[in-house]
């Protein structure tokens, strides 16, 4: 497994993750396991793989993520993700690049939950 840090430094992604961080520190007495997971799919990334590390199923038989997320958002490279997990708030932030290795049914949910959440102006 190579060095997580090295592939983000200086990419779009760790400007996200920063943000995020920074907006967490704000809870103090929790550690950043307690509040939220962070999950950055690389592309060519499988479903099945990225549910094992997760521990979790995303996506339903219809194609969709099972929950649907809370916020989603489209950057230059990659879309941002994020589910609330339990009542406490605890979150999964998901990283999605836009990229044509990226696997086809993550990318189709996350391209239909972004459209839904979008208003059509």
């Amino acid at each position: 497994m190579s060095d997580v840090s090295a592939i983000l430094e200086g990419n779009e992604i760790h400007t996200l993750l920063e943000a995020h961080l920074d907006r967490l520190a704000e809870y103090d007495g929790f550690d950043l396991e307690d509040l939220a997971m962070f999950a950055i799919v690389m592309p060519g990334d499988a479903l099945d793989g990225i549910e094992d590390d997760l521990g979790r199923s995303l996506i339903d038989s219809a194609g969709t993520f099972i929950q649907p997320p809370e916020i989603i958002h489209r950057h230059a490279g990659w879309f941002e993700v994020a589910f609330i997990l339990s009542d406490d708030g605890f979150g999964l932030v998901l990283f999605v690049p836009i990229d044509s290795n990226t696997d086809v049914k993550l990318m189709a949910a996350t391209e239909t939950a972004f459209a839904e959440a979008t208003p059509i102006h």
